[in-house]
């Protein structure tokens, strides 16, 4: 008995690197398509409309649940047949995304918009790919008591390629030149590879039935409706109406925030390295205490009260950046102005999913979650294409100050929502 436990305990363990380490290959590309590459757009002169609407290559990430099914299901030649569904269709989306950095490393944005978008957009959609096989990787080879463990690790793994994806590459840019940090940033993702070719392949139950040539077809058919029967489920349509126009709100601030930080900062005559150390390095350490900071939050006041606290909290980080933006050059102004932001960003991240989380209910619970999800998501990339085209117009004060003004209909909104759940139980119960 004692062994066998020794042995699910290193298993367990084993199980549990694997995933901190591919939420590591999963946070390494994503700043290279936002923050990251809006200093490098920024750099090349530019204009901040064209900045805000290179946001959206990063749609992939909003629309990901599309193309989930085919990924469930649907085997790659060659590498499926040897490493299983989910290595195989991982290892296809690194071999992808180191390719598409690399390509976009080449890229010259002064020269070639058109090229550097196409680019991104690659990296954005295998990066997209990939977590939706780490997400499923996930769930099928962790037990469901170490899930919250899992979850943790792939958290803090993402923030770690975060860190290395942000400040890294910028320290990269400043020392030697853009290039050559996007293609060492593509030598990260072997990280992701050979974590890939080590881990074991979850056992999955397989169907006996024998295939016919129209099992393709019932597939697809069978996929469109686990996408759209959801969306049904939601029985209260003006519920559903509010919580979307909540999302928006609820993101906006946080979008416009990380997507307009670097051309901002740029402007007011910070560098690469200022950049770095500010809002990666110490930015990103406060996401991490902001994101454990939000479940004790929710575990002592409650969902409703967390959800109007984080939404006070990101007018507040408005208003940081509003005055930054009329103080000017001010380093340690600075340094309160990233550290509220960021702090605010992590809290956000982890009450949003807990708040989208109870709206979500059987039999259809993860696909409510991914499509809620991916709606905010969706939101973000929308806020940041509309915020580039504002920043050409209008001052920067003026811009942080209306974002934060969109505090006040996010908390009517939550109220208005809380009370009509709050109506709908009651009713359902008599």
């Amino acid at each position: 008995m004692k062994i066998n436990q020794l042995f699910y305990t290193s298993s367990t363990t084993s199980h549990l690197s694997f995933i901190l380490l591919l939420g590591f290959a999963s946070g390494v590309p994503f700043l290279l398509t936002l923050s990251t590459l809006s200093f490098w757009l920024t750099e090349s002169g530019i204009d901040k409309t064209t900045i805000g609407l290179f946001m959206l290559i990063s749609i992939p990430y909003s629309l990901k649940f599309v193309w989930a099914p085919l990924v469930d299901c649907t085997p790659i030649p060659f590498l499926s047949k040897r490493l299983g569904q989910r290595r195989g269709w991982a290892l296809f989306s690194q071999i992808g995304l180191i390719i598409s950095i690399i390509t976009l490393g080449y890229c010259n944005p002064a020269e070639s918009i058109i090229k550097t978008a196409l680019s991104a957009f690659c990296v954005a959609f295998f990066s997209a790919t990939q977590d939706i096989v780490y997400d499923a990787y996930r769930i099928e080879i962790i037990k469901d008591r170490n899930g919250g463990i899992a979850a943790a690790l792939e958290s803090i793994g993402f923030r770690m390629g975060m860190l290395v994806s942000g400040a890294g590459a910028l320290y990269l840019a400043s020392m030697f030149d853009w290039k050559t940090a996007y293609h060492l940033m593509a030598g990260t993702i072997l990280i992701g590879v050979i974590t890939v070719l080590v881990m074991p392949e979850p056992i999955q139950q397989k169907e006996k039935s024998k295939p016919h040539q129209n099992t393709v077809l019932l597939q697809i058919k069978q996929h469109h409706f686990s996408i759209i029967e959801p969306w049904r489920q939601f029985a209260d349509k003006h519920l559903f109406l509010k919580l979307g126009l909540f999302i928006l709100c609820f993101k906006l601030a946080d979008a416009v925030m990380n997507s307009m930080s670097a051309p901002f900062l740029y402007d007011l005559g910070f560098s690469k390295t200022d950049f770095a150390n500010i809002s990666k390095v110490f930015g990103i350490v406060l996401m991490i205490i902001g994101g454990f900071s939000g479940g004790l939050i929710i575990n002592r006041f409650g969902i409703l009260n967390s959800i109007i606290f984080c939404v006070l909290l990101q007018g507040v980080s408005c208003i940081m950046f509003a005055i930054q933006a009329i103080i000017g050059h001010d380093y340690s102004f600075l340094v309160m102005t990233i550290g509220t932001e960021s702090f605010c960003s992590g809290l956000t991240s982890t009450i949003f999913i807990a708040y989208v989380s109870s709206f979500c209910c059987q039999p259809y619970s993860a696909t409510h979650f991914t499509l809620l999800y991916a709606l905010g998501s969706l939101s973000r990339v929308l806020t940041s294409t509309i915020a580039g085209w504002v920043a050409d117009y209008y001052d920067w004060n003026i811009i942080f100050f209306m974002c934060s003004l969109f505090c006040i209909p996010a908390t009517l909104l939550a109220f208005s929502i809380e009370k009509n759940r709050r109506f709908s139980k009651v009713s359902s119960e008599n």
